[in-house]
């Protein structure tokens, strides 16, 4: 597939490399599965001098020294007759032929399991070496783990990181690029596929890996997750696995609580069986450590916290699959197909605020809105309605600080939307948001499938699907 976008991400790569030819310059490249850290920096390093190693965690420490020496045999950093009979001799070697050159090292966490003394062996080499001409670059998945070797001062390589680079997921606009090569053409269709994989680049070359290209979303669903020996059966489970370790059941627990719309602390405790104090913490480490979760506050009420999964294809996972094992295990993929059939237009609601979101963001950036935000999130709070307690909700608010002006957004995933009707209830929930109340210049906005009619009226913006596809597919 062709490469797609990364361009801040490879000048920031260039700009080590030219630090580099003067001194060592170590790079840290962190990133989930499948977002893209491998191909990227394998397309950084055409017609550069490199040296490219993959740390296999279900190889000894023997094999992958014997693997490493090949390579630099095959590069001719070594004659044939020389031998390397450790790591550090290894590394030694590196650091005294490789001059000005590229080396990677893939997966890095994965020395935990294979050898913990690499990362004090390369912490000396690193200490004796810094003003060698070399650009070093370690690229890690697992998130938690890759965080705990560079950043936990208890670490070997702690502080030995001159330059880090995290690796995001695609915006809407270049999934929908990579779509349209994909040749999808129905922007329905293909903001069905964003919903489920999201900004992650491999799914969509597993995509067309399959010849799956254009094909209807459950047909994809099915070939690539769902049916017998489904080509990614065991992706969510793989990632989860790899980054959780063996406390993986409570995190199991949690996420699929968030999946099914517990988004509050009490909720979640709730469905876990522990008390809230108890699971502060996980919560705090599925965001920070394992970047699966997200936290929102309102605007006006920062105490008031939810918690959303940040990953669209572990969120489709945990709503779809993770409480059917019964029928995942003994294949039955038409009763899977069909809840996923029925259930799916429920799912895509939240994604498609988060759509909504990053067109927004986008037309932001483009300078076509009625003014620049600065700050673009969902919104809650209560009101009384008959001394009854209800909750208020706005999919999403746009702020300007400085003039005190404030965009409420209503987000429908549905035909033929009455705009006046959601308007006039979009404007009876803005009340109840405190932000500079009475001295504030409020705007609207209303995205939907489509619309029985635009209305034209100040300070309202209306947007449907077609509109969506003009700007962010031009």
């Amino acid at each position: 597939m062709k490469f797609i976008n990364r361009h801040k991400e490879m000048q920031t790569l260039k700009e080590y490399y030219k630090l580099s030819q003067k001194q060592l310059m170590t790079v840290a490249i962190s990133g989930l599965r499948r977002v893209g850290k491998t191909t990227l920096v394998k397309e950084f390093i055409k017609n550069k001098k490199a040296l490219y190693f993959f740390v296999y965690d279900s190889k000894t420490s023997t094999e992958l020294l014997r693997e490493f020496t090949e390579e630099l045999h095959n590069h001719k950093i070594i004659t044939e007759l020389e031998t390397v009979a450790s790591w550090k001799v290894f590394f030694d070697l590196l650091f005294q032929r490789c001059k000005n050159y590229v080396i990677v090292f893939d997966e890095f966490q994965n020395f935990y399991s294979v050898d913990k003394s690499v990362f004090s062996i390369l912490q000396r080499v690193c200490d004796e070496n810094k003003s060698t001409p070399i650009n070093l670059i370690i690229l890690g998945s697992l998130i938690g783990l890759f965080k705990n070797i560079f950043e936990d001062k208890k670490e070997p390589l702690y502080g030995r990181i001159a330059g880090k680079l995290h690796l995001h997921p695609f915006t809407l606009h270049y999934s929908l690029e990579t779509l349209k090569l994909l040749k999808y053409t129905e922007i329905e269709e293909m903001l069905r596929m964003y919903g489920i994989l999201g900004g992650f680049p491999k799914y969509y070359a597993t995509v067309e890996q399959f010849d799956l290209q254009n094909k209807n979303y459950l047909d994809v669903i099915q070939y690539l997750f769902i049916q017998e020996n489904a080509p990614l059966e065991a992706e969510v489970t793989t990632i989860l696995k790899q980054e959780f370790g063996n406390r993986s059941s409570l995190y199991y627990s949690i996420l699929y609580a968030i999946a099914i719309g517990k988004t509050k602390l009490n909720e979640i405790a709730s469905a876990v069986h522990m008390k809230e104090s108890s699971i502060t913490r996980h919560l705090l480490e599925l965001e920070n450590k394992f970047n699966l979760i997200k936290t929102l506050r309102p605007i006006d009420n920062k105490k008031n916290t939810r918690y959303y999964l940040s990953h669209p294809l572990i969120a489709f996972w945990f709503t779809f699959v993770y409480d059917k094992f019964s029928h995942y295990s003994l294949k039955d993929t038409k009763q899977i197909m069909g809840n996923i059939k029925e259930q799916f237009n429920t799912f895509f609601g939240w994604r498609f605020e988060e759509i909504c979101q990053d067109f927004l963001t986008e037309l932001n950036e483009k300078q076509k809105l009625n003014f620049q935000l600065e700050y673009l999130s969902k919104w809650w709070g209560t009101t009384r309605v008959n001394n009854e307690r209800q909750e208020v909700e706005i999919d999403l608010i746009g702020l300007n600080q400085k003039q005190r002006k404030v965009f409420f957004t209503e987000c429908k995933w549905k035909e033929n939307v009455n705009p006046s009707e959601i308007l006039r209830e979009l404007k009876e929930k803005s009340k109840h948001v405190q932000w500079r109340l009475n001295e504030r210049e409020e705007y609207f906005c209303l995205i939907a499938k489509s619309f029985t009619k635009k209305i034209e009226e100040k300070n309202v913006l209306l947007f449907d699907l077609q509109d969506l596809q003009k700007v962010m597919i031009p």
